[in-house]
């Protein structure tokens, strides 16, 4: 496929004490190892560090729907720690796991509105997670929801969602400077008020 020319687009990211910014530049190194297959880029730009807003992922996402797509700002990443509590949260989500089948732990989510926000969890507590998965292999796979992608078996249809992405960023209609989103119905987004609305609805 015809990925046509490189772009960059800028990641606003949000992290949690004990999060340090070697952390940060291995993650997007390792996510851009992928971006590049398809001469894609990501740049963390502002990168706040704060206090987790709630203890779940929907207090998380919660707190991403609230806050609002600035000049300069192609998608918002919160990067989730570790605390204490989050232990005892693992302990009980693996007993529900392998007691009844069912996961209440998520290591990351995307919203499904505009694909601009998402959160993954940086740093694992235990052993058992990372047999499963792995910070930068959840960024990976966030990644491509944050590009549109959805959930599917084969990558083809994603292919076609980054082209089209890429196929928009050079619309003479687009805004300046930001790089376009699309939900997961197809509705394309080409400027940052187009996006806000979808959040908001």
């Amino acid at each position: 496929m015809d990925f046509r020319e490189f772009h960059e687009f800028r990641v606003c990211t949000f992290h949690e004490p004990g999060i340090n910014s070697s952390d940060i530049e291995d993650l997007f190194k390792y996510w851009n190892d992928e971006l590049s297959l398809y001469k894609l880029r990501a740049r963390p730009v502002r990168v706040i560090e704060i206090n987790r807003p709630g203890f779940t992922g929907f207090d998380i996402m919660q707190f991403l729907y609230n806050q609002r797509l600035d000049e300069g700002c192609d998608r918002l990443l919160y990067l989730k720690g570790r605390k204490v509590s989050d232990l005892f949260y693992e302990v009980f989500s693996l007993g529900v796991l392998f007691g009844i089948g069912i996961k209440v732990e998520m290591q990351g989510a995307v919203d499904s509105r505009t694909h601009t926000r998402g959160y993954i969890k940086a740093k694992y507590i235990s052993t058992i997670q990372l047999i499963f998965t792995s910070p930068k292999s959840t960024l990976v796979h966030e990644g491509y929801h944050l590009l549109g992608c959805g959930h599917q078996l084969f990558m083809e249809a994603c292919y076609k969602k980054i082209q089209t992405l890429k196929k928009l960023n050079e619309d003479p209609n687009k805004e300046e400077g930001f790089f376009p989103s699309v939900s997961s119905d197809g509705k394309e987004f080409i400027d940052r008020k187009q996006v806000q609305r979808g959040i908001s609805n």
